[in-house]
């Protein structure tokens, strides 16, 4: 049986993480035995231990920089990497990529017996690339100390795996790096969408089951009453641009002014944007869509569980991330047959929804 030992910084609910426990619970249990090692206990980790995978906590394993909590974490990776003496390593994000593959290299190094006997030489770290963290918006020497990370991951592992073209073509900068390069771009089996109209009615009871909208608040009416949804199912962080996003919403309405207050209603009334998910900005959105006037338009529902089977709900989505490796949620709103609007950055416009399908505006 050949044990894979996957490695991923948060354990919250993101893109990699779905990457993460797509593969992890779809391998054969015959063939392969599964382990995820994360920081934290947080969706991913519930899911996973739900299906049966076995979960290793790193309690200091963190997506900001610490050193002092980088060196510890780093031990703790060497430390199981040692017990688990996995045949592949595969790692998942930004930080993880650079520590896991130290790790990994130190485990060899430094550890007696490792890897075991018969083992030598054969065991094998793999780097999936979601995208490179140098592309986000951080301060400049949090910037230098990813890209050395990254830089590690290349350097110190087997295979690097890449997300999309655009992820490729970055990362062919790297010295060293295009002999382990792959292109795998992310992929998902068609979901199952509730109709249009169960859509609508189901988003908007959990909604106002949710605690995250006021009772008074007035919440998106039913279709009957013409109003277009715009909606976006991201996880709320600056890399996802949602504050754009709330700023183009008060744009939208002051761009037409009424001309009673009758017609005010009226213009006001005819769209509303819906934003499933959370994240360590909600407190930051909920702020600005309140001072922009905008609690009746803009909706934070908070994290859904199974949140695209809700996509027909939408009658237009909406992406608006300023780094993007591959997103599967514009992925899976081509399948709902939604037509879509999103930003033009890394590998966002490489995706291809079926012939069938809306068009994709980037």
């Amino acid at each position: 049986m050949i044990k894979i030992l996957y490695v991923i910084t948060k354990s919250n609910w993101g893109g990699a993480q779905r990457y993460v426990y797509d593969i992890a619970t779809s391998l054969d249990k015959e063939m392969f035995d599964a382990v995820v090692a994360c920081g934290g206990n947080g969706p991913l980790a519930i899911k996973l231990r739900e299906a049966g995978i076995r979960v290793i906590t790193i309690p200091l394993l963190q997506r900001d920089i610490n050193i002092i909590k980088e060196f510890l974490s780093l031990f703790a990776l060497i430390k199981i990497f040692n017990r688990e003496q996995p045949d592949i390593i595969h790692l998942n994000s930004t930080k993880i990529g650079g520590l896991g593959a130290v790790a990994a290299l130190a485990a060899k190094l430094l550890t007696k017996n490792y890897p075991p006997a018969g083992r030598a030489g054969k065991q094998k770290t793999v780097f999936t690339a979601h995208g490179w963290g140098f592309n986000e918006d951080r301060p400049y020497i949090a910037r230098v100390i990813i890209y050395f990370l990254q830089w590690l991951s290349v350097l110190f592992c087997d295979r690097i795996i890449a997300v999309s073209r655009a992820v490729l073509n970055q990362g062919m900068y790297f010295p060293f790096s295009r002999s382990k390069l792959i292109l795998i771009k992310n992929a998902i089996m068609p979901p199952n969408f509730l109709d249009k109209k169960s859509a609508k009615r189901e988003l908007a009871n959990l909604a106002r089951l949710s605690k995250t909208i006021a009772e008074d608040n007035q919440f998106p009416r039913p279709p009957i009453d013409g109003l277009v949804w715009l909606g976006t199912i991201a996880e709320l962080t600056k890399n996802k641009g949602l504050t754009y996003l709330v700023d183009a919403a008060h744009q939208l309405k002051i761009q037409i002014p009424p001309a009673s207050p009758s017609e005010a209603e009226q213009v006001n009334s005819k769209f509303q944007i819906l934003i499933i998910g959370g994240g360590e900005d909600e407190k930051k959105l909920r702020a600005q869509i309140a001072a922009l006037g905008l609690e009746s338009d803009v909706f934070l529902l908070g994290h859904i569980e199974d949140a695209p089977k809700y996509l027909k709900a939408f009658d237009i989505f909406i992406l608006p991330s300023i780094t993007e490796a591959l997103a599967y949620v514009l992925i899976e709103a081509g399948w709902a047959g939604l037509p879509a609007v999103a930003t033009r950055v890394g590998g966002l416009p490489e995706i291809k929804p079926p012939n069938r399908l809306p068009k994709i505006l980037v």
